[in-house]
């Protein structure tokens, strides 16, 4: 993955530790995966359902999953960071619109309030 959008600049990694999230995110599909897995192939085959097909079926997934969720995994991880933290004038993004009058509103926000 490029560590910035080439379009726009934003910054994937936007603080250390970012992608921690993505790995959360990949590792819960992963583990729906498996159990739908085992559910779906106990319920279809019960009432002697095949163990080591299931449980073959089931360890396949667990290894090959992950590598083809991950791509996606990081893009939903970051727009789920995005809406949690939104962007902010100092990192750098081209909004693709100009907001001269808007950075000059907050500056003059920013400079009216007094300092803590």
């Amino acid at each position: 993955m490029v560590p910035e959008c080439p379009k726009c600049g934003l910054v994937f990694g936007r603080l250390p530790g970012h992608w921690l999230g993505s790995w959360f995110l990949n590792i819960c599909v992963v583990q729906l995966v498996v159990v739908l897995i085992l559910i779906i192939g106990v319920a279809a085959t019960w009432p002697e359902p095949p163990m080591w097909i299931i449980g073959g079926a089931t360890a396949v997934s667990a290894l090959v999953v992950p590598f083809l969720f991950f791509p996606y995994s990081r893009t939903l991880w970051t727009a789920i960071d995005l809406a949690m933290r939104p962007l902010d004038y100092d990192e750098g993004v081209a909004p693709g619109f100009v907001l001269d009058n808007d950075r000059a509103q907050l500056e003059s926000e920013r400079k009216a309030q007094p300092e803590e």
